[in-house]
């Protein structure tokens, strides 16, 4: 092909997906495009209207369809039994650890504790935390680090849109020296393990902030400046 006719074909691509964009019908075309083309089509797309492209329903049938899988094999009846038991966790409800100030019950799953394990799994390998502030609060004095990496994820409280509901700000400090810096939009922070971190203040909170640590660990623990700290088991609610 010449390069004449590839920037053609290029151009005409280019037409094609600038004139598909432009409507509800062009982007259930795209998305047809995409699945002729082996692209998986994500539930979300029928935020931009397949419905008249992809039906809901066989025709005469109330078997539902997907718009992502074709030909399914039949719904399975499944079996009854207690094999699996050891798999789920219940025991996530706790009282506020900041009462005032984190809003209460909060949810934490705590790793080994609450999901020891049993035949073939050997008990969970990560422990997490869902709190919801209101209020501002300094919620760490000092730095510490982990043996472990973790991730913190700093969100809106207001559902469905924890990402545009983020009315927060909050200072943060990475590092030996101490780097210094301020969250104003939902994000999600890497913590590899050993990097120090903290001290936070939530300085400004103008709607519910939720904040979830997510600890590669079995247990939580780190080393602060002034002590060790490690959480096992602490005080669950029914």
């Amino acid at each position: 092909m010449s390069s004449k006719e590839e920037e053609k074909e290029v151009n005409d691509r280019r037409e094609f997906f600038k004139g598909a964009l432009s409507g509800a019908a062009g982007a259930a075309a795209v998305a047809a495009a995409m699945s002729q083309l082996g692209v998986p089509i994500l539930n979300a797309a029928q935020d931009i209207q397949l419905k008249p492209n992809i039906p809901d329903v066989e025709p005469n049938s109330k078997q539902f369809v997907s718009p992502v899988f074709r030909n399914s094999p039949p719904w399975p009846k499944g079996t009854e039994g207690n094999r699996y038991d050891h798999l789920f966790g219940y025991n996530l409800r706790e009282p506020s650890s900041i009462p005032g100030v984190v809003a209460g019950p909060q949810t934490y799953f705590r790793g080994l504790s609450d999901l020891p394990g049993g035949e073939g799994f050997h008990g969970a390998k990560v422990n997490l935390g869902w709190q919801i502030f209101t209020r501002p609060h300094r919620l760490e004095l000092e730095s510490h680090h982990h043996g472990h990496d973790e991730y913190i994820f700093f969100l809106g409280a207001t559902l469905p849109d924890l990402v545009g509901s983020f009315d927060a700000e909050i200072e943060f400090f990475l590092g030996p020296e101490y780097e210094r810096y301020v969250v104003t939009r939902a994000s999600v922070l890497y913590i590899p393990g050993g990097l120090e971190h903290n001290p936070c203040d939530i300085r400004k909170v103008g709607k519910p902030l939720l904040i979830s640590a997510v600890s590669m660990a079995p247990f939580y623990n780190a080393i602060y400046q002034t002590r060790g700290y490690q959480v096992r088991t602490p005080t669950k609610m029914d």
